[in-house]
């Protein structure tokens, strides 16, 4: 490469082919009632309501949770699950896709009394407060309560600069070279943030082996360290439990539940950039067994505007979705919306809890309710959020096939089960109801919750925008395959794929001249990786293998490899092929259309 006394700044990527072939939403409404507030204490402790918030946004979604159980609002009303996300100043109005969300438990003792943990909208008070329950007694006190009052977080940016310095390192790093959201995750015994103590509490990889958290042992946060050493990049990690104080949202028995929730997100070029993952253990630390139990996550999906959203559901897929009703979403009573191209949303059950045996349980029920306090609406006692787990409406009757779903003469386990274009099959477009700004669980049950059961609850929430013209009644196959795109990533345990890393380049300056040594490649030419995602669309060679390297010179430091392609700030000034049988490469590009 010959120049005219330049300096020239190279940046060297390489590149593996494969070679195959902000609405206004609304809480609960019209409450004729005056719920009788419990005062008794019983054995619950004095703990305040949970007050600690905090935003995953490290893509194309921004969700803010709460750490009370719930999620997805601010506490006063307003949604905030924007996707796409606006940035702060941008001038830009929100619109967001989810007004709330949380995990509803409930079952009966051996005394046929029902003990329920649920939370919808704190109007009338909580069942769920921030901390972790002792394991010997189940309690919890006011202390514990407030010190975990809080979100922890961890990028998987600091993962990759923590895990770069420990190997190159050989195995040693300093403190002070660690991220301090790395040394403050709270992980088991970790020396610097005592706040976990003994406990099993936040996820990480044991690299050392010696069963606690030590990040100059080499430790750091992982999604699941039982499904490999896989980190998202963005995780937010918090503690709650049902034991803090009396439970004034359902007015139930306490059960005794410790709740340990992971959010996480990957920044992408793909469907996953808009997409949102959440992990819960759930720990009984109860006494005695809960029979005919009930977990679910339950829903509020505004989707912009909340007063024209329908529900279904994909029982092959245990899949929920909410949809619009008509082909422009909006409204008066609507201060955002998603206009004449509304998206579709899904809530896939990815994992479920395990019955007395040990067995997985799947989506079983799929229900849902309306927005007002008739028979079919917002539940008022502790048998009512019950009910709608396990399938039977407030007044005591079962869910039945065909139009809402109530008054029929068939049970049914799952509403609205059909494509909302199929004019035979039952869905809410066919059924016709309209404006009832529903809420919606997926639920997993019966099954028996012993004493010191733990179990997992993993979530996805894929998100598409279908093209103009999908509506009304649309299909939900753009959303399915987001889904299976999603569901094969779960199936990878998160294994987000990451190329080769990049050689090192050794710079020779000549007269008018600058030579290029590449040096460590013989780990990027043996390179070969499975692409799950990409069996999940059919195909039957799913595999990156290297292929040759693009050399590129580049204005500065800033430029990313999605502009290498604009020549004002990158130019090819060298690629290199493998020596082999292979003359044409065809990447895979996906589009869900």
């Amino acid at each position: 490469l010959t120049m005219n006394n330049m300096y020239l700044r190279i940046s060297l990527i390489t590149l593996a082919f494969v070679s195959p072939f902000v609405s206004s939403a609304r809480e609960n409404i019209g409450d004729p009632h005056h719920r009788i507030q419990r005062t008794e204490k019983l054995s619950a402790a004095d703990c305040n309501p949970a007050s600690s918030s905090i935003d995953l946004n490290i893509n194309n979604v921004r969700a803010l949770l709460q750490n009370g159980g719930d999620m997805w609002w601010d506490l006063n009303n307003t949604a905030h699950y924007e996707v796409p996300k606006v940035e702060p100043g941008s001038g830009q109005t929100a619109v967001s896709s989810l007004f709330a969300g949380a995990i509803w438990v409930g079952g009966y003792d051996a005394g046929g009394q029902l003990k329920i943990a649920a939370q919808t909208y704190r109007q009338n008070g909580n069942d769920y407060f921030p901390g972790p329950l002792d394991a010997a007694t189940g309690t919890v006190d006011k202390t514990v309560c407030d010190e975990f009052d809080h979100h922890w977080q961890v990028f998987g940016s600091e993962i990759d600069d923590f895990l770069t310095q420990w190997n190159n390192g050989g195995g040693v790093i300093n403190p002070n070279q660690i991220a301090q959201n790395i040394l403050n995750w709270p992980a088991k015994n970790n020396p610097y943030n005592p706040i976990a103590g003994n406990r099993d509490l936040a996820p990480f990889s044991d690299v050392d082996g010696n069963g606690y958290y030590d990040p100059t042992g080499g430790d750091y946060p992982v999604i699941d360290p039982s499904c490999g050493n896989n980190y998202a990049d963005q995780m937010i990690w918090w503690v709650y439990n049902d034991k803090g104080n009396i439970h004034t949202e359902t007015g139930g028995e306490a059960i005794g539940i410790e709740v340990h929730a992971l959010a996480f997100s990957f920044k992408t070029n793909d469907v996953l950039n808009d997409m949102t993952f959440y992990r819960y253990s759930l720990l009984n630390r109860a006494t005695s067994s809960l029979d005919s139990t009930f977990m679910s996550q339950w829903i509020d999906a505004d989707l912009g505007c909340y007063l024209d959203d329908y529900v279904g559901c994909d029982t092959t897929r245990g899949l929920g979705i909410v949809y619009n009703q008509t082909a422009v979403d909006g409204g008066s009573g609507c201060s955002a919306d998603y206009g004449d191209q509304p998206p579709m949303l899904g809530i896939d059950y990815f994992k479920g809890p395990k019955d007395q045996n040990g067995t997985e349980l799947k989506m079983s029920r799929f229900s849902y309710y309306s927005n007002d306090f008739s028979p079919t609406g917002n539940p008022e006692v502790a048998s009512h959020y019950y009910g709608y787990m396990s399938g039977t409406w407030k007044d005591g009757t079962p869910y039945t096939e065909g139009g809402n779903g109530h008054g029929g003469t068939t049970p049914t386990h799952f509403l609205f089960p059909s494509s909302p274009d199929d004019p035979s099959g039952w869905s809410q477009c066919t059924g016709g109801t309209t404006g009832q700004d529903p809420r919606f669980m997926i639920s997993s049950g019966p099954f028996r919750l012993d004493p010191g059961a733990s179990n997992e609850i993993v979530i996805g929430v894929p998100w598409v925008r279908p093209p103009k013209g999908t509506y009304p009644c649309p299909k939900f196959t753009l959303l399915q395959k987001a889904d299976d795109k999603a569901q094969a990533l779960f199936d990878n345990c998160f294994a987000i794929l990451e190329g080769p890393p990049a050689p090192d380049v050794e710079v020779v300056e000549m007269d008018k001249e600058l030579v290029l040594a590449l040096d460590n490649t013989s780990e990027i030419e043996t390179y070969q990786i499975k692409d799950p995602t990409i069996s999940a669309q059919g195909y039957a060679d799913s595999l990156y293998r290297f292929q040759g390297y693009k050399i590129y010179q580049v204005q500065n430091s800033q430029v990313t490899t999605q502009e290498l392609n604009d020549a004002s700030k990158a130019r090819l000034i060298a690629q290199v092929d493998l020596k082999d049988n292979v003359t044409k490469l065809i990447n895979y590009n996906y589009d869900p259309i």
